[in-house]
């Protein structure tokens, strides 16, 4: 693992637990998993050599994490609909919730999320979309193994993972990058706490769709 010319979406895919450090370094390793370890960590100032070395500290760490790309592709479907879309229906309905009790309670403060369930609103209704696609063309083709005829669908979920990675940014931008005010109640903790999670979440679910899911059908 010396090359730092691979991508992130490579590093991920080898080495899974690379994703925590490359959250922890707020490089984009789902819809960026193209660009190159050296060109991302450049963007940032960051020293590529200290991102390799921290990928595989974590890596030593923790081995039995599973290679996706090297499992057959029905499984890594079944995988993304158990461990993701599943999920997804059940917690951003309660983000949603958690956001109305914040702004309502906490309005009049400046730190207050202003507009933060309006866009999870929104979030929520365009996620859903998004799933159902996936579940009723995309994902039946792909386990059918028709997956090379599924060009123009792969392009549509694509485009719509760049939008859920604009609509993480906004999130990040209203909540102040989830920095917990001094005063904030239980509830407001919670909800900042759940948002790291979810955003965590969606960059694997993105990664393991974009990166690995997607090419091994279209090669197929």
């Amino acid at each position: 693992m010396k090359n730092t010319e691979r991508s992130l979406g490579e590093l991920v895919t080898t080495f899974p637990m690379a994703a925590k450090v490359f959250q922890q370094y707020q490089l984009d390793y789902c819809c960026g998993g193209k660009q190159s370890l050296a060109d991302a960590c450049a963007k940032e100032s960051l020293d590529p050599e200290t991102v390799l070395t921290a990928i595989e500290a974590a890596s030593r760490d923790k081995t039995d994490e599973t290679r996706w790309d090297q499992r057959p592709l029905p499984e890594l479907v079944q995988h993304i609909l158990d461990r993701y879309h599943a999920p997804l229906r059940t917690e951003l309905p309660r983000l949603i919730g958690l956001a109305t009790k914040v702004e309502a309670a906490h309005a009049e403060k400046p730190t207050c999320p202003k507009g933060l369930t309006e866009l999870l609103t929104r979030v929520a209704r365009d996620v859903e979309n998004h799933l159902a696609k996936e579940e009723q063309i995309l994902f039946p083709l792909i386990v059918a193994g028709r997956g090379r005829t599924a060009h123009m669908p792969v392009q549509v979920m694509m485009r719509e993972h760049d939008d859920h990675g604009e609509d993480l940014r906004a999130i990040r931008e209203i909540t102040n990058q989830r920095k917990v005010p001094e005063d904030a109640c239980a509830t407001w903790r919670e909800l900042y706490r759940a948002l790291g999670e979810f955003e965590t979440e969606l960059m694997d679910h993105i990664h393991l769709e974009n990166n690995i899911l997607f090419p091994r059908a279209l090669a197929s």
